[in-house]
């Protein structure tokens, strides 16, 4: 019966201006029951209702201010409903969860709330974090819809990813899973990182955000021994107690060929900063962006016996 009345109302709107039509939805996060607040919006189980009781409406949007973030974004990424988030919970950290949304879901827009009264300083994340996001906009859109971007999102309890490319195993991890880094142990929760990975082709990786560790390897490579003895400094202990003798039957490998800092001319057009150096890609070994830094690394990788 709601979305009946809005369908009303949705074309009596349309016939004075013929703009796109949405309907947001706080949703019902909170174990709250029917007829409780909020009830009759299109919740994420009702858009099939919805898109009956109200074939006007072009975008059904979800409000996103609980815990939850990657679930509710992909149910309502839909063959047809383009993901816009009109509304989410400001925070000083919000900005990561756009870098997810626009590489996993192809989202068309993404509106923390009350944005006017976060911080402006040009050095603070929102700013920073937009600012990137501004200058991957034209490669983004150039991309969108092909299914070869993904959204990274990171917190403690959800630390990794796995995702596939061609022949490649990527594996995507928060920043603050380096054994070196003080704030893994000193920290009970961490704070979300995230960012996009984009492939531009087999072998070369647009990688964008925050926080972010990314190791690359071959399907056909041979899994080294997992190793728990590690040093501070990310390699093994020789002689520890864990330690193990890691062999190499020829298989073929993935290699981190170059890696380079780039900016993004509003035409698209790729423009250098730096190539970041052994020390700054542990000597091959990952991409990685620190947290806080909001960065865009153009990934070269290469094959090898």
């Amino acid at each position: 019966s709601y979305a009946q009345y809005i369908e009303k109302m949705a074309q009596t709107a349309r016939s004075i201006h013929n703009i796109p039509l949405f309907v947001n939805a706080a949703m019902n996060s909170r174990d709250r029951k029917p007829g409780e607040y909020p009830s009759a919006g299109p919740l994420a189980h009702l858009i099939d209702i919805w898109n009956c009781g109200a074939p006007s409406i072009d975008l059904l949007a979800p409000d996103l201010y609980d815990k939850g973030f990657t679930s509710w974004t992909a149910q309502y990424k839909l063959h047809n409903n383009p993901l816009f988030i009109p509304e989410v919970r400001l925070r000083n950290n919000t900005v990561v969860h756009a870098f997810y949304v626009f590489g996993e879901h192809d989202a068309i827009g993404y509106c923390p709330f009350s944005i006017e009264n976060g911080s402006d300083d040009p050095d603070g994340q929102p700013a920073k974090a937009y600012s990137k996001l501004k200058e991957l906009m034209p490669l983004l859109t150039k991309h969108q819809g092909q299914g070869i971007s993904n959204g990274l999102l990171f917190d403690k309890e959800d630390s990794q990813r796995v995702l596939y490319h061609d022949n490649l195993k990527i594996i995507c991890r928060h920043s603050l899973t380096l054994p070196w880094n003080p704030q893994a142990s000193s920290q009970e929760v961490w704070d979300e990182a995230g960012g996009i990975l984009l492939r531009l082709g087999k072998n070369e990786y647009i990688i964008a955000g925050t926080g972010l560790v990314v190791e690359f390897e071959h399907k056909e490579e041979n899994k080294e021994p997992k190793i728990q003895d590690l040093g501070e400094d990310g390699f093994l202990n020789q002689g520890g107690a864990n330690f193990k003798k890691s062999t190499w039957n020829g298989t073929l490998r993935a290699g981190i060929g170059t890696v380079d800092e780039i900016s993004i001319s509003a035409d698209g057009d790729f423009e250098y900063v730096r190539r970041l150096n052994g020390d700054q890609t542990h000597q091959g070994r990952h991409v990685r962006i620190d947290y806080g830094d909001f960065k865009i690394l153009h990934v070269k990788l290469y094959e090898y016996k």
